[in-house]
């Protein structure tokens, strides 16, 4: 959930914000003056924003992703049962 909070009530509460962020994932936007300044957030939520945009800004992957979509289309698929009995997995 993204909260909103000034930054005097950030800097009061700064432990008790990163424990949510930590194990509840909240997000905080911080105003200062009443203007959005920062945004805080978990480390592992950020770094998959950062490589969800590394992705998105290569052409290759985005289209090596719009290949597999239709191929689950159209049915060119093999399930995960398949690959473990064709290559002997457990």
């Amino acid at each position: 959930m993204n909260k909103t909070i000034p930054l005097a009530e950030a800097k009061k509460n700064l432990s008790a914000l990163i424990r949510n962020v930590e194990e509840k994932y909240d997000r905080f936007t911080i105003t200062k003056n009443g203007v959005s300044e920062a945004v805080l957030m978990s480390c592992e939520e950020f770094d998959g924003l950062i490589e969800t945009l590394d992705i998105l800004s290569s052409k290759e992957e985005k289209d090596a992703i719009v290949r597999a979509k239709i191929q689950v289309k159209s049915g060119k698929t093999i399930s995960l049962a398949a690959i473990k009995k064709k290559y002997k997995l457990p």
